[in-house]
């Protein structure tokens, strides 16, 4: 039970308050204060059924029966990091084509008016691991939904006009995608801390999508869309037997395909001593910062203590070290992080990310590495359980709804993480002390070998910037036409 639920019970359960000049009633409280509420039921978020499927697939599902809707997700495993670097941008493509196009049974148009007349949604997504087909239907359209999802997966179109509608969205968006300084500051980043022709730092390349054919498109589906690649997910008015039964009859025709290559986690570039990377955009009023250095996997040991002090130095609301120094002491950030983002396959990274007026950038670097040499010291014992506290009461938000708890239980599915990881993350949170966090913290913070970005005006910045340490200029990247 909820805690707003809980009090407005309590206050039902209360004697009506008494007119004018009347005593209260006997056992009424004469003050809030003095409420005594019902303790809360402890909060067990749904536990996944997970099923085998005929073919190699896998299934987890969270049946609710509250409301007579269903929501669930088709994965299928390899994503935009298999495909190779002259061909990026493939995915995109092919999810936007075989979406718009629909099925040789089901053109794109009708499946649209249908989803439409029936509240339904179905959309397919190109991401770094998979390739996603999410679906939301109420429970009575379920088999009709399934229906036509198998048949964008069995019997894709791709008929030539949508290859192209397809095509020309995907370029344009090719065009603008570096008009945001912020998108820019992450893309250039990547490039200089794992190298351009890492998966990790790839993007759709203009000459790979103008040479995309229908037939290539195709062929990439056949090749890894199959059962033996299936992660699905479901939540809602539907059982673990009737789900996969149903996913098993969708898939019956659908042809083995070979597993996913395994990646190679491509290496973060440490420098042997802090460079800042300067890419030159005239005319900016505000430039982008962006700092990292090498962090950790989930699965590392490591991974909870530079959490918890991720929570402490910059992640998270206004009170962290970072927000109330920058922002609410010497006012020359509205926003900005300073945290250890983790891999699930691969390393993470520490990250850090704000913006500022191009005349305080020297100034926030100069902040920014003394936040980082101060967090080498233990944190306070007050500081670690406010952070802690935060933390861990923060975790019921991440498990509130079925759909929430899917989420969790399918990225752990995918990367082949223990099923009881996020109860063993709690436990070793709660148990940490300062000094295991800052022994951890000392393993992978040098503030004197970051990687530094900033994005603005080079012609303003750089004489300052020099005064700080090397700089280098970055080249600019590819235009549109040649990217």
């Amino acid at each position: 039970m909820r805690a707003p639920l809980a009090l407005a019970l309590a206050l039902a359960c209360l004697p009506a308050a008494p007119a004018a000049g009347q005593a209260p009633a006997p056992g009424t409280p004469s003050h809030p204060r003095e409420l005594v509420l019902p303790p809360l039921r402890p909060y067990l978020p749904p536990v996944p059924t997970r099923t085998e499927l005929e073919g190699g697939g896998v299934l987890l599902s969270i049946e609710d029966r509250e409301l007579p809707l269903v929501d669930g997700v088709l994965l299928f495993r390899g994503g935009t990091a298999e495909v190779p670097a002259e061909r990026a941008g493939l995915l995109e493509l092919l999810a936007e084509a075989l979406r718009e196009g629909g099925s040789e049974r089901t053109p794109g148009a009708q499946l649209d008016a249908w989803l439409d007349s029936h509240a339904a949604t179905l959309e397919v997504r190109a991401e770094r691991d998979a390739l996603r087909f999410e679906f939301s239907c109420v429970e009575a359209d379920l088999g009709r939904v399934l229906e036509y999802l198998g048949e964008l997966i069995a019997l894709p179109a791709y008929p030539e006009a949508a290859v192209e509608g397809s095509r020309n969205r995907l370029l344009t968006r090719i065009a603008r995608r570096d008009e945001d300084p912020a998108s820019l500051a992450r893309h250039l980043l990547d490039r200089v801390v794992y190298g351009a022709d890492a998966p990790r730092a790839r993007r759709p390349q203009r000459a790979a999508v103008q040479a995309a054919t229908r037939r290539a498109l195709l062929e990439h589906h056949r090749r890894v869309l199959g059962p033996q690649r299936l992660l699905a997910g479901a939540t809602g008015a539907v059982s673990a037997l009737e789900m996969a039964a149903r996913l098993e009859a969708l898939l019956s025709g659908v042809g083995g395909v070979e597993p996913p290559p395994r990646p190679t986690p491509a290496a973060f570039r440490r420098p042997s001593r802090t460079r800042i990377h300067l890419y030159d955009r005239p005319g900016l009023p505000q430039a982008e910062i962006r700092l990292a250095g090498p962090g950790t996997r989930r699965l590392q040991r490591d991974y909870a203590p530079l959490y918890l002090w991720s929570y402490a130095l910059g992640a998270g609301g206004t009170s962290n070290r970072l927000m109330v120094r920058l922002r609410t002491e010497l006012g020359l950030v509205y926003q900005g992080s300073l945290f250890f983002a983790p891999g699930w396959g691969r390393a993470g990274r520490l990250l850090g990310s704000t913006s500022t007026r191009v005349e305080s950038v020297p100034r926030v670097l100069e902040e920014l590495g003394a936040l980082l040499q101060a967090g080498l010291a233990p944190l306070e014992a007050q500081e670690l359980e406010a952070v802690r506290g935060r933390v861990l009461n923060a975790e019921v938000f991440q498990v509130d709804r079925p759909e929430k708890v899917l989420a969790r239980a399918l990225d752990l599915e995918l990367h082949g993480y223990p099923p009881d990881f996020w109860e063993r993350r709690a436990e070793r949170l709660r148990s940490l002390s300062a000094r295991e966090v800052a022994r951890a913290v000392g393993r992978y913070v040098d503030a004197d070998r970051l990687v530094l970005v900033v994005v603005g005006p080079a012609a303003e910045l750089r004489e300052s910037l020099e005064a700080l340490g090397e700089v280098v200029l970055l080249e600019p990247l590819a235009g549109a036409q040649d990217d």
